[in-house]
């Protein structure tokens, strides 16, 4: 009995360190398993044991970064930016397979929309891409992000107007972007019409990291589509954002401002 459980221990131990090797990078199951030279089963099984003391953290489906115990110990802090890329990419992939619509993950970077996960744009019709920023006031994603900025920061914000109209559609003045951005605060998504790109409407809701907006996810629809409302995705839209929330939570630390 004592040798089994060395051997169970033995074999928990070469998991943590093929994740510690990892660094701040996100390894799949299979090839933890295959560097620790452990059965798939065996793996899983293990690592969900320690998954639950929390030396590791599953970022999706069979796939592991160091947990906050192990960060703690190790001195592991991988970026934020590279955590919500690697947690809403599947998330935002399946809402585009199962609505035929783009995707779109993105943060708020000096007052710019930083775009990190695009999915379901299979033409390469919209403009956005991954690590490329755009403007904010003029995109679902960019007014979810700013509507809940604090009183401060959305002032000094504002304070820049007018903004430049891409389209004859893009709201250009303090005032009425103020409002826009408390209306969506307070109905808790935002809308984009044919703001930044004629054509394209889009519905975007915040991520919140123990009541903090960490991020924002949209979903776009064409005047082309078979539908244009876009709330008529905004339940499969909450719903990505509470799996994408729920994964986060695990890395609440590196979050802390």
């Amino acid at each position: 009995m004592l040798a089994r459980s060395r051997s169970a221990l033995d074999k928990s131990l070469s998991l943590l360190v093929r994740v510690l090797e990892e660094g701040s990078d996100c390894s799949s199951l299979s090839a933890l398993a295959e560097a620790a030279e452990l059965p798939l089963s065996t793996a899983y099984r293990l690592m969900a044991s320690l998954e639950r003391a929390g030396l590791v953290a599953r970022l999706g489906p069979h796939h592991y970064m160091g947990g906050p115990a192990l960060r703690r110990v190790a001195g592991m802090r991988p970026s934020p930016k590279r955590i919500l890329s690697e947690i809403g990419r599947p998330i935002l992939a399946d809402l585009s397979r199962r609505t035929r619509r783009i995707t779109h993950l993105g943060v708020l970077e000096e007052n710019m929309t930083t775009y990190l996960v695009k999915e379901g744009d299979f033409a390469g019709r919209a403009i956005s891409e991954p690590n490329v920023q755009l403007e904010a006031y003029c995109s679902g994603l960019g007014k979810a992000l700013l509507a809940h900025l604090s009183d401060g920061e959305l002032e000094s914000y504002l304070a820049t107007a007018p903004f430049v109209a891409i389209t004859r559609r893009t709201i250009i003045s303090a005032d009425a972007l103020r409002e826009e951005l408390i209306r969506i605060r307070q109905r808790r998504y935002a809308i984009d019409c044919e703001e930044m790109f004629q054509g394209f409407v889009c519905i975007a809701v915040p991520i919140r990291l123990s009541n903090n907006v960490v991020a924002a996810i949209s979903l776009v629809v064409t005047k082309n589509s078979e539908s244009c409302c876009p709330t008529n995705y905004l339940s499969r839209l909450n719903a990505a954002a509470a799996n994408i929330e729920k994964r986060l939570l695990s890395f609440s630390d590196v979050f802390i401002m």
